[in-house]
């Protein structure tokens, strides 16, 4: 057990700020004693490295606090993306180091790519590790791998990037709300799982009316699970290019129509279109 000056001086950090982080409630000593001294254990100290952690990658407290008091919090999952975002970081910074090294030295190269962000497909990698067994072993049986259905997903980069950018005002801020607000491994593997499913029985309705309550309920709950799955606060307009994109893309046809059966897509899109128009 430690009292509040000698976690100070163990890990640097003032006796001010221990005492506001325990104020807003974001580490808080394991005890009070009845004299008033605050005393901090072998949690704490794990607890304060990972706020430590979280603060090198200039979040401020108000969202460390969002996601390490989340009941879902896992902190190895947290350190193993936190991990994987700062070595991608690193890599950048050490490319641009190279490169400016070979500039001081007379090279005229000239190698733009390393001012391009790979953010976006750290966190895909880093959300395709946190699928479970079969979940990835579903994608794995489709692309060949986890790499290759990942390079596949990167295609729609400028669409993603243009999305993400109407939605939380700039590409930035969207790879942060990914970075802030992880979906445990469980759940991000049921929730695919779960709209895979939801597809499969609304195209099952293929020859009747997409006006069908039946088939709009499920629409629904497509709607619903989407939701929680992409983490938007209002997902209408990605709603409306999605449908669009199931009526009228022909890679998109012949992409899902190889999974879930021909016309299947375009019926989906019809179901998903009228949902829009009628809700």
């Amino acid at each position: 057990m430690m009292t509040i000056h000698e976690l100070a001086n163990f890990s640097g950090i003032s006796v001010r700020a221990l005492h506001y982080y325990d104020q807003i409630d974001l580490l808080k000593p394991c005890c009070v004693e009845f004299n008033g001294y605050r005393k901090y254990n072998e949690d704490s100290l794990r607890r304060l490295q990972q706020i430590l952690f979280y603060k090198e990658m200039d979040l401020p407290l108000k969202e460390i606090k969002k996601i390490m008091n989340q009941p879902g919090f896992d902190q190895k999952t947290a350190i193993r993306d936190q991990k994987d975002l700062l070595t991608a970081k690193r890599n950048r910074l050490n490319k641009m180091i190279e490169q400016m090294e070979q500039i001081l030295e007379g090279s005229n190269s000239m190698d733009f790519s390393i001012f391009e962000h790979n953010e976006l497909k750290e966190v895909f990698k880093n959300r395709m590790s946190q699928l479970d067994d079969d979940y990835q072993q579903a994608l794995i049986n489709r692309f060949g791998s986890l790499d290759a259905c990942i390079e596949n997903m990167m295609k729609n980069e400028d669409q993603i990037k243009d999305t993400a950018t109407q939605y939380y005002g700039s590409f930035d801020n969207y790879i942060e709300s990914l970075k802030q607000e992880p979906i445990s491994k469980e759940g991000m593997g049921n929730l695919q799982l779960k709209l895979d499913d939801i597809v499969k029985q609304i195209v099952a309705y293929i020859g009747e009316e997409v006006s069908k309550p039946e088939i709009q309920k499920l629409v629904e709950e497509w709607k619903k699970t989407a939701h929680i799955l992409f983490q938007m606060n209002d997902i209408s307009e990605l709603f409306r290019q999605l449908y669009h994109g199931y009526m009228e893309s022909e890679v998109i046809i012949k992409a899902m129509d190889d999974i879930y059966g021909e016309g299947s897509t375009i019926f989906l899109g019809r179901a998903m279109e009228y949902n829009d128009l009628h809700s």
